[in-house]
């Protein structure tokens, strides 16, 4: 039995922000965020962060992987299970994460 590798995206909120705008120290002492400010951004994100993006993205990868390698899908068993696929990126689905 072959064993595939997991692959994971674990993203830093809070280093993203300060990728996108720094934190206060001798670099940037001015037009920056404190350590605060970053965290209470970051935790609005968390509690706001919309995926349905990147679950469009595995959606058409999987199509896409299951057209150019010929997997029988002629009953189009495979969509109902991709709920983002054809989904208009202002519209919202709510997930199962279950």
């Amino acid at each position: 039995m072959t064993v595939h590798p997991d692959y994971e995206i674990k993203i830093n909120i809070n280093e993203l922000i300060e990728k996108r705008i720094p934190c206060c120290d001798l670099l940037h002492p001015d037009h920056c965020l404190t350590e605060q400010q970053v965290s209470e951004i970051a935790h609005g994100v968390s509690k706001d962060l919309n995926l349905h993006d990147i679950y469009k993205q595995v959606d058409q990868h999987i199509m896409n992987y299951a057209t150019a390698t010929g997997v029988d899908n002629k009953s189009h068993w495979i969509e109902p299970n991709l709920p983002d696929l054809d989904r208009d990126m202002k519209e919202e689905v709510e997930i199962d994460f279950e």
